[in-house]
């Protein structure tokens, strides 16, 4: 066996010269291309080499792909390399990380001052609570889906206003006239709900009035008060079943008062339904129960003022879950079809329908469409919600944190527990990579990389990829594993148990004499990297199993 492998060294190592060069070439050929706006440093690449890469094989290596070290790092130890400015540094990193010597590979990517998106509405320089929530900073994120729906339960909403009416969609109204009369004409008789609704989904970035939280997204305008006034159970219970059936995401309730018994079910049916229901928390500056935000089915929400304070005037209290801004917060006005006006006072009435806004923001996130309403998915929404928040001493969770949740609820984790057919030692620190790609077959899209803990467990996430990939999934020196069909988006992919096959020491995805030519050139060291069974050294347990899996090739 001895001769057989020695007999192959040779031809190997000049397949492998080859082989390594000539692709990293042919990617500055076929990559031709301008580097005027390129999202990275034309031709450079920032690489990570494995563990156990001797000084003298880095040097081969850079010859080897035609590059030249430009820096090391100083706290770090990565190599920053230059190509040909006009190769394709997305395609030469992908080829480089396919080598098996690089435990990363990435672009020098061009990084930008996280101002985030400004809209064009005038009024927007004056809506100073945008920026206590990080707003901007969530919509260079994310700015919503119109086809998620707030229902907005209240007085009603100025139908013909400029800066509402392209976000409206046909609601109904359930207060009726002073006797109780119903139709579907939900027009606002006071101002309360067309205030609320500007809030939550003001038209933005139209050059007019104001900006709301969720640049994008529809508004169900239901009205539960009659026109003197007074609103009923009865009114608000009926409304609430509406806006599930005409397909709401996301409620909000800037109402309240007594407890509402056995009826507080339909607020459950609601949640079941997977719609989130928001409420305001009261106005009486002490921790009383106020319903229906009292009930745990709701998201109950004080205010809060600029400075991140409770509001004098709001309700507070270990069973309000959130706070958001009503301290200062302009919208739209029910006196004009453009008007507009500042409301200082602190009411939770105006500060709820942030909440439900970013509600639907992150629904449209979590969901793999409109259709997909579930309570698994409101779950999701609420967590992102309460998680993200800036803690504060008056609420359960703190003051809500746009950015912070768009930013998780684009990161989509990937957790499971490897097993190493033949390994005998510890997982701790041994290394993991996951490949995206799409669905159903093709080259990989990206990869992350992690870690092992002393079981094989480990988690990576992938961000700004949401959807159905296939993933395939590798230990150090093993073959991939293929994931199918995974839904990749918040909370993520879980419970992955995996059993892999050792030999692949480059990382190719197949066993072969490259692999064996590695395992000999470091034959009796003590290298982790080729340390196939864990028994801390290259011997011949380690050759055997290359041998033994010989020709197999990945997923």
């Amino acid at each position: 066996m001895y001769n057989w492998v020695m007999k192959r060294i040779g031809i190997l190592v000049i397949a492998l010269c080859l082989g390594f060069g000539q692709v990293l070439a042919q990617q500055g050929l076929r990559g031709m291309r301008t580097t005027q706006e390129l999202d990275y440093a034309p031709g450079q690449v920032l690489v990570k080499f494995r563990e156990g890469i001797t000084p003298q094989q880095r040097a081969w290596a850079r010859q080897v792909a035609g590059a030249q070290l430009i820096r090391r790092g100083e706290y770090l130890d990565y190599e920053l390399w230059q190509f040909n400015p006009y190769a394709d540094m997305k395609a030469v990193a992908a080829e480089l990380r396919q080598s098996g010597w690089f435990e990363a590979a990435e672009p020098n990517w061009r990084i930008e001052l996280a101002d985030g998106w400004t809209p064009n509405d005038p009024l927007y320089a004056q809506q100073y609570a945008m920026p206590i929530i990080n707003a901007p900073q969530a919509w260079a994120l994310w700015r919503g889906d119109d086809n998620f729906v707030m229902a907005i339960l209240d007085t009603g909403v100025r139908l013909d206003h400029l800066d509402l009416q392209p976000r409206l969609l046909p609601g109904y109204d359930f207060g009726g006239d002073a006797n109780g009369v119903r139709d579907n004409d939900p027009s606002d008789f006071h101002g309360h709900g067309t205030y609320v609704s500007g809030i939550a989904g003001a038209v933005t970035n139209n050059a007019r009035g104001v900006a709301s939280v969720a640049p994008n997204g529809k508004i169900l305008p239901v009205k539960v008060f009659r026109d003197n006034g007074s609103g009923f159970l009865t009114d608000i219970v009926d409304a609430i079943n509406y806006a599930v059936a005409q397909g709401a995401h996301a409620i909000n309730l800037s109402l309240g008062g007594a407890s509402w018994g056995t009826f507080a079910s339909v607020l459950t049916n609601a949640w079941n339904a997977g719609v989130v229901v928001v409420a305001a928390a009261g106005n009486n500056n002490n921790t009383v129960a106020f319903y229906p935000a009292y009930y745990p089915v709701c998201i109950a929400v004080a205010a809060c003022n600029l400075d991140g304070t409770k509001s004098g005037l709001s309700t507070y209290g270990a069973w309000v879950d959130v706070a958001a801004p009503s301290g200062d917060v302009y919208s739209t006005t029910m006196s004009g079809t453009n008007s507009y006006s500042r409301n200082t006072n602190g009411w939770t009435s105006y500060a709820a329908p942030f909440v439900t806004a970013q509600a639907a923001l992150l629904y449209s996130l979590v969901a793999d469409g409109p259709s997909d309403r579930s309570v698994a998915r409101a779950q999701a929404v609420r967590e992102l919600i309460e998680t993200t928040a800036t803690p504060v001493n008056y609420v359960a969770h703190g003051v809500i944190n746009l950015h912070a949740s768009v930013e998780k609820a684009l990161t989509v984790p990937v957790r499971g527990r490897v097993q190493i057919q033949g390994y005998s030692g510890s997982y701790n620190g041994r290394t993991v990579e996951v490949v995206l790609r799409p669905q159903g077959g093709g080259n990989a899209i990206t990869t992350e990389s992690g870690t092992l803990n002393s079981t094989g467990d480990f988690e990576v996430s992938f961000f700004n990829y949401l959807g159905y990939y296939d993933l395939a999934i590798r230990a150090q020196g093993t073959l991939l594993k293929r994931v199918p069909n995974a839904r990749m988006r918040y909370p993520g992919v879980s419970n992955l148990n995996l059993t892999l096959i050792p030999g692949d020491v480059n990382g190719d995805n197949v066993i072969d004499d490259a692999d064996l030519l590695q395992i000999l050139f470091n034959f009796g060291a003590n290298s982790s990297a080729n340390d196939l069974n864990g028994d801390g050294v290259v011997d011949d347990a380690d050759l055997l199993l290359v041998l033994f899996n010989f020709g197999a090739a990945g997923e």
